[in-house]
Parts: structure tokens; C-alpha cells; sequence
């Protein structure tokens, strides 16, 4: 029996785009091993959004380099570092058998089986459109389904363009045909993904068909699918259709992430992010009005290039005026290849760390006054796992995306229940299991 290990680093696509690997090299009888050491390959799907992604991957392809001259295994390393540093891997590691970037991922089984016969590495360069697999999932109660791909904002700070390439949307039909299916398998939630999935758009027979439309379509669709998700948004492309549509079907989850990055309207418009601060918080304010109850989340990104104290405070205000329910919080780091490369990184490395410091500590004031908002209220939950402190408690999350731990057995695990949010530690609610 020949086996894999596949470690994912990055987003949510690199994860459905994984998970759709397996199911091909299940199928082909190539199944998961129990540890990296026990492997006939070693599949590294890998990340470039941010310098310290690709550092903690450069340290994996480090370990791997060094158990090569242990043990003969197929070493391949594909996703976005790869598309973006090929010629670099394919030049300095000789240890990797197969390189191949964002756009070669259904030619990877036919090329671990050329290596198995040949011995020879393989770099897959060849210019190819991006395209869709059919199923991304084998097994379990949640899948990822990747409906659009790539992205055409080229914001300047960041690599994703250029990696993923310009937008593709999946054909109606297709996305379709794999709901349905994961529909009669009993699957309860799903999340269409994309780098910017509200601004799906397929031209069908001379008629745009755009989220809200293949949105509505699957909701008409579903009979077993209770949460429908979506990630990740881009604030310049939500419409009032798709507001409206989140406040009339309560299967979709109350919750967005709505990525704002920034407060200041100069610093907005050297990220190239389209919007300005006026607009997303009229934003933000329509989808309040619209969808009771529901929860968002951000990404603030500080530290860029420029970025004054008063364009700092913007943001900071913004964040306590929004009351975001979690953000994601980093400091800039230049990558090579973005606009914004060129651009003098004169923010102090000491002031980033100081402000995103700042920005940190006011973020978990608000997300504790939000969640505490929840306290002795009951909600429904998806189980998704056995907590790891207890073998007697299980995880389940929340729409709101808010996790919950509580006493339960492991039979109730892809189990929607009902529960009582009764404390909170940290982030996650501790929670009583309502008979």
C-alpha cells in the first residue's frame, strides 16, 4: 500500500484544495499515512501571504531536506511559496521531487507516479488556466467548497495576485452538482470559499450570474445542509441583494468576516483597497440594520508604509465605533513583488509592535464585551470535536463563529444541539448541554 502525509499551511482554499488532493489519491489507492516517517510521500501544500508563512515553511523543507538522507520518500511541495519561488526551489533543493505552484494541482498524482517510475523531479511551470476539482470532500460533517478563485484588487501590500492569478468563477453547475452530493451524504455545513467570494461572477449565455444568485440557488437546493458559510469577503463587493438575502434565510450563519485593513482614508488608498472609511462603516451599518444578532470580524493590518499616529488613532476609533466581535491583527511586512514594495517602509519596527500592541489589547476588551453579551442564552451548535483537556468534554462552534466547550461523549460528534452559554474563558464559552 503506498502512503502520503500532507501538511497545509495558509488559507482556507489551500485547506479545500488539500482535501480535494486526497480524495484523488484515495482513489487511486494511495492513502494517508499515521505519521510523516511511516510515508511513501510527503506533500507540503504551502503559503505566501505573509514573510512568516513561508519562514516556518522554509523550516519544514529544512526537516525534510535532512530526513531525506534517512529514507527514500517522494518529496513534493506545491501551492503559492512554490508558484512564487519555482525556479529558486527547483534550483537550491534538489531533496524535492516535485515542485508545482497554485495552477497544477490535477497534474500532480500523474507526476508522483512519473517520479515513482522514473526517479527523475519534475517542475510543473507550463502555463494552464486554473481549474476546479469536482469534490473536495471524502468524509466528515463539513466541507469546504471553493466556488470562485484568484483575485483582481491587486491591493498593494499584498501577493495574493500575483500567486493566484486574475479571478475565476466555477460554473454554476459544477458547484451545484458538488452540493448536492454532500447534500445526500449527510453533510451539515458548509463554506464557499473564494479570495474574494462576493464578487463571483459567471457569464452564462449572455447573463451574469453573480453571488446572490448561486447563493440562492443552493439554499433552493440544500435539504440536509443546516449552516451555509462564506469567506472571504471584500467590502466594495457586497450588495444590498446579498444583506437581504442573509437577513430572510437564517441558514446562512450570522456571521462575515469583512476584512477593513486599515481606519485612515490615506492609508486605504495607498493599500489600493477601493473603499474609504466613510463607506465601510455605512456598510457596516446596513448590515446590522438588516441581520439581527450578527457578528463580525476584520483584519487590521498596521505599521504601513506612512501610516502617522493620526492615521493609527483612525483605526483605533474605527475599531471601538464598529465593536468588531474578533480581528485578525498584524504589522506590515514588505513583500517582494507587491506595489507597496517599493514604497519607504518608515514605520519603526519598535512604533509597529508598540501600536499593534495597542490595537491588540482593545480588540480583546471588545470581543470579551460582545461574547459577554452572550452569556445565559441559548444557542444552537455544530460538535466538531473532543476537547483536548478533557476527554469527557466536546468543541462545537457556534453561527456566530464563537466556540463552546461543554460535558458530552463522542457519539455526538457532527451533532447539531442545543446549548447554554453559561461562562467565559479566554474566547471560548464554557456551556451547559440543554435536555
Amino acid at each position: 500500500m503506498i502512503t502520503y502525509w500532507l501538511e497545509t499551511y495558509g488559507c482556507q482554499m489551500n485547506k479545500a484544495e488539500s482535501d480535494a488532493l486526497q480524495v484523488t489519491l484515495q482513489k487511486h489507492d494511495t492513502y494517508p499515512a499515521s505519521d510523516h516517517t511511516e510515508a511513501d510521500i510527503i506533500i507540503l501544500n504551502t503559503c505566501s501571504v505573509r514573510k512568516t508563512a513561508e519562514n516556518r515553511i522554509w523550516g519544514r523543507i529544512g526537516f525534510y531536506k535532512k530526513q531525506k538522507t534517512l529514507r527514500r520518500f517522494i518529496f513534493v511541495v506545491m501551492g503559492c511559496m512554490s508558484q512564487r519561488l519555482q525556479n529558486h526551489l527547483q534550483q537550491h533543493c534538489p531533496e524535492i521531487d516535485i515542485v508545482t505552484g497554485s495552477f497544477h494541482k490535477q497534474e500532480i498524482l500523474r507526476a508522483i507516479q512519473k517520479v515513482r517510475r522514473n526517479g527523475d523531479s519534475l517542475c510543473l511551470t507550463a502555463e494552464s488556466p486554473y481549474s476546479f476539482s469536482h469534490i473536495h470532500t471524502l468524509a466528515g460533517f463539513k466541507s469546504l467548497v471553493p466556488v470562485m478563485h484568484g483575485c483582481n484588487n491587486f491591493c498593494s501590500y499584498c501577493i495574493v495576485p500575483y500567486v493566484r492569478g486574475r479571478e475565476v468563477s466555477r460554473e454554476p453547475a459544477s458547484i451545484v452538482r458538488e452540493i448536492t452530493e454532500l447534500d445526500g451524504r449527510g453533510i451539515k455545513e458548509i463554506t464557499l470559499l473564494g479570495q474574494n467570494v462576493n464578487s463571483y461572477n459567471y457569464a452564462s449565455n449572455g447573463t451574469a450570474v453573480l453571488f446572490p444568485d448561486i447563493l440562492h440557488t443552493i439554499l433552493k437546493k440544500i435539504r440536509n445542509i443546516q449552516w451555509v458559510r462564506f469567506l472571504t469577503s471584500h467590502p466594495k463587493d457586497i450588495s444590498k441583494r446579498l444583506i437581504e438575502l442573509m437577513a430572510a434565510d437564517h441558514r446562512l450563519c450570522r456571521h462575515i468576516h469583512l476584512p477593513v485593513q486599515h481606519g485612515s482614508n490615506a492609508v486605504l488608498a495607498r493599500m489600493r483597497r477601493g473603499y474609504t472609511r466613510e463607506y465601510y462603516l455605512d456598510l457596516i451599518n446596513s448590515i446590522k440594520n438588516a441581520v439581527s444578532d450578527i457578528s463580525i470580524t476584520t483584519d487590521i493590518l498596521i505599521g504601513f508604509p506612512g501610516e502617522t499616529q493620526e492615521d493609527f488613532d483612525m483605526t483605533y476609533k474605527l475599531m471601538q465605533q464598529v465593536e468588531f466581535d474578533d480581528a485578525f491583527t498584524y504589522y506590515y511586512n514588505p513583500r517582494e513583488g507587491t506595489a507597496a514594495a517599493a514604497l519607504e517602509d518608515n514605520v519603526p519596527h519598535e512604533l509597529k509592535i508598540e501600536r499593534l500592541q495597542g490595537i491588540i489589547e482593545l480588540q480583546t476588551s471588545i470581543s470579551r464585551k460582545t461574547k459577554q453579551k452572550r452569556l445565559n442564552t441559548e444557542v444552537k451548535v455544530l460538535v466538531e470535536n473532543i476537547s483536548k483537556q478533557n476527554a469527557h468534554a466536546l468543541l462545537a462552534r457556534t453561527e456566530h463563529d464563537d466556540m463552546a466547550v461543554f460535558p458530552g461523549e463522542a457519539p455526538l460528534m457532527g451533532s447539531f444541539v442545543r446549548a447554554r452559554l453559561t461562562a467565559l474563558r479566554g474566547n471560548t464559552f464554557q456551556a451547559a448541554l440543554c435536555t
